[in-house]
């Protein structure tokens, strides 16, 4: 084709700038309107605010380290003594505050430890498990949950805390998510322990924790610029790392240690040597995202994997699935779920059935 006359025609350079150009023109197109359509899906005002959703989260998670939360250098964060709050308190040795048990049975309490599923997040103080179970039980029980621990951390605190209150009874809740917990050295804005695994044997790292963290300039240059996007916050949450992201968090270990480490993880807690019940419990998208994608399925998976390690190291075992399975069909989901934790209702029916296997008998201490 020949070109228009009086108009020199573009060299093969100029062709080549000109396609590209038009092609990222086009790219840009289509990701504003992606942008605009993500939004409107969360609500038509998010159409005018247009705050940095990356750098609100690492505020909240800073805010409430700072007030709910203590520095403790083997655990990298613990529950402050005292915290008072309307949601939720502590007593002074950092527990989750729990109903009096004056006139309950006489005794060494019963040791309840965790992430927030056994914390009891976003209820209040009598709406959690443990506070529940002891209700349901007559013996005192001690909340000591913590929000945001991994697996590692959650066994780290339950030596600790074992040697400390000498309890009867001990029993451990888990979600699949503290297994990739796990695998880093640094969440919620702060660092943290981990596990490394030496010749198949959890070796501690990061002790002492360091009371800083400085997030890596890349990952922080990304979070200015793009933090405000609400289509990437979306895809970061459903297929890329939610904790790098949003939790400035930096791995440490391979994706898929966190369930090696489970089995070695579980002997650790066999160990102690009192009679143990691990609970393996659910969070509400195993039920609300329907059909379920691959990674809720693999999480049930993970979940039960753990449970097969403590039996297998002797302890006594409770997989929650199907209490929730059938409370999510009655009463229903909006009756026992609230926000990204169980309501107090689905906590009464997750106590119910711990009481139940504690009675059965299903608490187990290892034999050596």
């Amino acid at each position: 084709m020949q070109s228009a006359p009086g108009k020199r025609p573009l060299s093969p350079a100029a062709e080549r700038v000109g396609a590209i150009a038009l092609v990222v023109v086009s790219i840009l197109i289509a990701l504003v309107g992606l942008e605009l359509v993500t939004r409107f899906n969360r609500g038509s005002e998010w159409l005018l605010r247009w705050p940095n959703f990356v750098l609100a989260s690492q505020a909240r998670f800073e805010g409430e380290l700072g007030r709910q939360f203590a520095f403790d250098p083997r655990l990298g964060f613990v529950s402050r003594p005292d915290f008072k709050s309307p949601e939720a308190n502590h007593d002074a040795r950092g527990f989750r505050v729990t109903p009096d048990g004056s006139g309950m049975a006489a005794g060494a309490p019963v040791l309840a430890t965790g992430d927030s599923f056994t914390y009891g997040a976003e209820i209040a103080d009598d709406g959690s498990w443990p506070a529940l179970l002891q209700a349901d039980l007559g013996r005192k029980v001690l909340n000591a949950g913590v929000v945001g621990f991994g697996l590692d951390q959650i066994v780290l605190y339950t030596e600790q805390l074992v040697a400390r209150d000498r309890p009867g009874l001990l029993v451990v809740g888990f979600i699949a998510d503290d297994l990739r917990r796990s695998e880093y050295r640094r969440l919620w804005g702060k660092e943290k322990p981990y596990f490394d695994l030496v010749d198949g044997k959890p070796v501690l790292r990061n002790v002492p924790v360091p009371p800083d963290a400085t997030i890596p300039w890349h990952l922080r240059l990304l979070r200015d610029v793009f933090g405000w996007s609400a289509l990437l916050e979306t895809i970061m949450r459903r297929v890329g790392d939610p904790y790098e992201w949003q939790a400035a968090g930096v791995r440490i270990l391979p994706r898929g240690t966190g369930e090696q480490l489970a089995c070695p993880l579980m002997e650790r807690l066999a160990a102690l040597g009192v009679p143990t019940l691990i609970v393996g419990l659910y969070a509400p998208p195993v039920w609300n995202l329907d059909p379920r994608p691959p990674w809720i399925v693999d999480e049930i998976r993970q979940t039960r994997a753990v449970l097969a390690c403590a039996a297998k190291a002797g302890m006594g075992t409770l997989d929650t699935y199907e209490t929730v399975d059938r409370a999510a069909q009655d009463p229903g989901k909006k009756a026992i779920f609230f926000n990204f934790h169980m309501s107090a209702e689905g906590n009464r029916r997750i106590a119910a059935a711990i009481a139940d296997a504690i009675r059965a008998g299903a608490a187990r201490r290892a034999v050596p």
